[in-house]
């Protein structure tokens, strides 16, 4: 028989190699090798007695042994051997962990009654700049940000499936797989993981996967970042879908005040977005062979209608009550949703007409 020591040394073993699997995106093979591993931990664990004498072995081994059965997705074991592990006398960091474990769970656990299964990819999204403290941030410029990751999200499963660009009406489901999923953020800046789940029983679209998504993100936004227009064209090369990553990956950048960095974080990659907003431009419609001359123009008002007739356009007022009306190039009319029936700042080019929008941006009160 097996000592305890051997025992959590072979799980030790099998867990390293599941965790290299999973690097690797061999899923079954991770899984495999986490339920073995599973299996020399539990036994370790229940050769320790109950008593304060055991801790914190005993404690160690529980959280070890839930957190294997958490990896292979067996969350009823999970559940019940956190349960086991705070039954002793964990010390309390350990105590912290089992509880942040349980809560990991028990969200999964939630989310698959309900038919919605996380996927093994996720990507993290952090968050630095003044504004911006221990765990805490200005909701709005946590709130866009997370509504622009949704966006890209979808957009990019749109682009690998060469979908062709939707402007307006509702997205089929099959465009529109994943739901993303966030864990609780954490200490040290303001981060957040976002794991890309997908409905049960509903048929995951063929030639488009999790990672795949997620990898184009990262690239796209690491060109971005890197004010690389060339090669982020040569990756996508629609360009639509290429105008739509780059205002959306603006919206999403640095203002330099209150934010000052926004980086992404996958199993694969990093990629920290540090080129602030106002450096990353999008040329705005030029005019055409006997058209009025155009002109910059920046004017603040309420985005107040839209009508897709002629042209996708939309209307700003502003407060002595002058109207314009503003021409919204295809691939910037999800940065334009985003801000509808709120005051903003709209820069383009004016034809005594029409705005010909570049950017859009909130304005400041």
């Amino acid at each position: 028989m097996k000592t305890l020591r051997e025992l959590h040394d072979e799980a030790m073993r099998l867990a390293n190699l599941a965790m290299v699997a999973r690097h690797n995106q061999e899923w079954a093979e991770a899984e495999a090798l986490a339920r073995q591993a599973y299996e020399y931990e539990l036994q370790a664990a229940e050769l320790t007695a109950e008593g304060k004498e055991s801790e914190p072995t005993r404690s160690i081994l529980y959280r070890s042994s839930a957190s294997l059965a958490y990896q292979f997705k067996d969350l009823a074991a999970a559940q019940r051997l956190i349960a086991k592990g705070l039954s002793g006398f964990p010390p309390p960091q350990i105590e912290q962990e089992l509880k942040d474990l349980y809560e990991q769970v028990n969200f999964e656990h939630h989310l698959r009654v309900r038919g919605v299964e996380l996927e093994n990819e996720d990507f993290q999204m952090s968050i630095q700049g003044q504004f911006v403290g221990w765990g805490t941030i200005l909701y709005d410029e946590f709130l866009k940000r997370l509504k622009t990751t949704r966006t890209i999200i979808d957009r990019t499963v749109q682009r690998v499936m060469k979908a062709p660009y939707q402007r307006s009406g509702r997205i089929a489901k099959a465009f529109r797989p994943f739901t993303p999923a966030l864990s609780t953020a954490r200490q040290g800046s303001f981060a957040i993981t976002i794991k890309l789940a997908t409905v049960k029983d509903e048929q995951i679209p063929m030639f488009v996967t999790a990672a795949q998504v997620i990898d184009e993100i990262m690239a796209g936004m690491e060109l971005v970042n890197n004010a690389d227009e060339r090669g982020l064209r040569d990756r996508i090369q629609e360009e639509v879908y290429c105008r739509n990553f780059i205002a959306l990956a603006r919206d999403m950048a640095p203002d330099g005040e209150k934010v000052n960095f926004v980086g992404f974080t996958s199993p694969r990659k990093s990629v920290g977005l540090t080129r602030l907003r106002s450096q990353i431009e999008i040329t705005p419609q030029r005019e055409k062979e006997g058209e009025a001359e155009r002109t910059p123009i920046q004017v603040e008002g309420i985005l107040d209608f839209a009508t897709a007739r002629r042209r996708q356009a939309i209307g700003l007022t502003t407060q002595d009550g002058k109207e314009y009306e503003i021409v919204v190039q295809e691939g910037l009319d999800d940065l334009v949703k985003e801000y509808f029936r709120q005051w903003v700042v709209v820069t383009g080019l004016y034809d005594k007409r029409h705005i010909y929008l570049s950017d859009v941006q909130p304005s400041e009160e």
